[in-house]
């Protein structure tokens, strides 16, 4: 479905390991070859991916992209590592047109981060680990992207995440504000929580999910391994694909 989806914005979180990596690199790479060629056969486009630190865009982000289209087998144009990252894509389609494309990774990690966006006029954006940015910053995003080429076939935003807390921008809108035009899908978790018990001996319990997705290319046991020595909250968020309970203020016993 997040492949598949052509609506303004869609965005899918998942549990770690899920390939929402891997699959935002696949689905951003077919919208390059989707849009519509020009009178020279040219299917021109400019997009964005966004982290929240360079560290993160290069370890992760720009790492995963090269293996797919950069790769010693895979070479679909020149990759650039100077600031900002860049790949420029230029590679035939077997109809006979040409894809021309260009990547650039940026890192936004604070709200005065903005100012890097202004003028910049792109098809779309790839939000890498969303809730690690700030709302802010996908704000201006939202207001940038379909201004380059002229009549694009298609623009807007993807994005992938784990899961925030409930406190978070991204759980307002994906649960309460749901805005027209934005997408938000949710994976299955690896694990699946079992309560046993009352309330006085009351047990959590954490099983494999058959419906995980992305276990074939996983280690065997690999989400149902990671239960142990974790945290009921660690395990929910990270495993299990729920969103995190925010708690404020310090407990009160009575006496």
């Amino acid at each position: 479905e997040y492949m598949a989806s052509r609506d303004r914005v869609t965005l899918i979180m998942g549990p770690i390991g899920s390939g929402k990596t891997v699959g935002s690199c696949q689905r951003l790479f077919t919208q390059m070859c989707e849009q519509a060629p020009n009178e020279s056969g040219y299917r021109k486009s400019r997009w964005i991916a966004v982290r929240n630190t360079y560290p993160d865009l290069k370890g992760t982000t720009i790492k995963d992209w090269r293996e797919l289209y950069d790769s010693d087998e895979v070479k679909l144009g020149k990759f650039n590592m100077d600031f900002p990252p860049t790949h420029y894509l230029d590679f035939d389609l077997e109809d006979g047109t040409r894809v021309i494309s260009e990547l650039v990774f940026l890192a936004l990690d604070r709200p005065d981060s903005v100012r890097k966006l202004r003028g910049t006029q792109v098809t779309g954006f790839w939000l890498n680990e969303v809730k690690e940015l700030s709302k802010a910053v996908v704000d201006m995003c939202d207001g940038r992207h379909g201004r380059y080429p002229d009549n694009c076939s298609w623009h807007g935003m993807i994005g992938d995440t784990n899961a925030p807390d409930t406190d978070h921008w991204y759980y307002k809108l994906a649960e309460e504000v749901k805005p027209d035009g934005w997408k938000f899908l949710k994976q299955p978790g690896g694990v699946i929580e079992c309560v046993t018990g009352g309330v006085q001996n009351r047990r959590i319990e954490w099983k494999e999910n058959p419906n995980a997705e992305n276990l074939n290319n996983l280690p065997d046991g690999y989400y149902i391994r990671q239960v142990q020595g974790k945290g009921d909250d660690w395990i929910r968020v990270n495993l299990a694909n729920k969103y995190g309970n925010v708690s404020t203020g310090k407990p009160i016993y009575q006496g």
